[in-house]
C-alpha cells in the first residue's frame, strides 16, 4: 500500500490557547460566501479574535479573496494582509503566516495584480500593503511589466503598475520601460507635429513622464 505524506495547514502559530473553534470556522465560512454582507461579517470576526496574524491557514484562506467582486472589501483584506506582511514597528512578524502567503504566488496571476491595481485606484492608504504583497511575489513585476504596455487596459491602472515597478524597484522591468518610453516619445513628438490640442488624460502618451521617472527610479538602485 502507497502511503501519503501531505503536508498539514497549520491553525495557528503559537501554542497559546486560541478562541472558540467554533466562531473561527464559521467566520472562514462566511469568507467564503456569496454573500458580501456575510463576507464582511466573516472578517470582522477574525479580526475581533485576533487570528489573521496568528493562523497562516486563514492567512491563505483571505488571499483567496484578493480578487473579491467588493471592491471595498477587497481593500479590507489588502490591509489586513498587508498588516500580516509588513507589520507596524515593534509588532512581531508571523513567520509562518507570512510563508504560507508568500507560498500563494504560484496562484497570484494578471487578474490578481489587476484587481489589487484597481483598490489603489480608490484609496491611497493601501499602496504600501499592496508594495508589501508584491515584493513577497516577485514574478508579479512581470505581470505589472506586461499591464503597463497593454493597450486593452485603462491608462490610470497603466500608471498605477508603473507607480509600482518603480516603487518595489523591479529592475528586470527596466528593458520593457525603455522600449515603451520609445515608443510614447515617438507618438508624442508625431503628435506634437499635427497637434491641434493637448492630449487627453485617456491617451496613453501621457505616461510618457510616469515612464521616465520609474526609470530614473530603477537606474539608480
Amino acid at each position: 500500500m502507497i502511503e501519503l505524506d501531505f503536508p498539514q495547514l497549520m491553525m495557528f502559530d503559537t501554542d497559546e490557547p486560541t478562541a472558540g473553534t467554533a466562531d473561527l470556522w464559521q467566520a472562514l465560512e462566511q469568507i467564503a460566501s456569496p454573500e458580501t454582507s456575510q463576507r464582511y461579517q466573516g472578517l470582522d470576526i477574525l479580526l475581533e479574535l485576533e487570528v489573521p496574524t496568528r493562523s497562516p491557514l486563514v492567512a491563505y484562506v483571505l488571499a483567496t479573496r484578493l480578487t473579491d467582486p467588493d471592491i471595498n472589501f477587497r481593500a479590507s483584506v489588502i490591509k489586513t494582509l498587508g498588516k500580516i506582511i509588513a507589520p507596524a514597528s515593534g509588532e512581531p512578524i508571523s513567520l509562518p503566516a507570512r510563508r504560507y502567503l508568500k507560498g500563494y504566488h504560484s496562484i497570484v496571476g494578471r487578474g490578481t495584480v489587476l484587481a489589487t491595481l484597481e483598490v489603489a485606484e480608490i484609496d491611497a492608504s493601501v499602496e504600501s500593503y499592496i508594495a508589501a504583497l508584491y515584493r513577497l511575489w516577485p514574478h508579479t513585476g512581470a505581470i505589472l511589466a506586461a499591464i503597463m504596455a497593454k493597450h486593452g487596459v485603462s491608462v490610470s491602472l497603466r500608471r498605477q503598475a508603473l507607480n509600482f515597478i518603480g516603487r518595489v524597484g523591479f529592475v528586470e522591468t527596466i528593458p520593457q520601460l525603455e522600449r515603451l518610453a520609445e515608443r510614447l516619445s515617438s507618438r508624442s513628438n508625431g503628435q506634437k507635429r499635427m497637434s491641434f490640442a493637448p492630449p487627453a488624460e485617456h491617451d496613453e502618451t501621457t505616461l510618457l513622464p510616469t515612464v521616465q521617472a520609474t526609470l530614473t527610479v530603477l537606474r539608480e538602485i
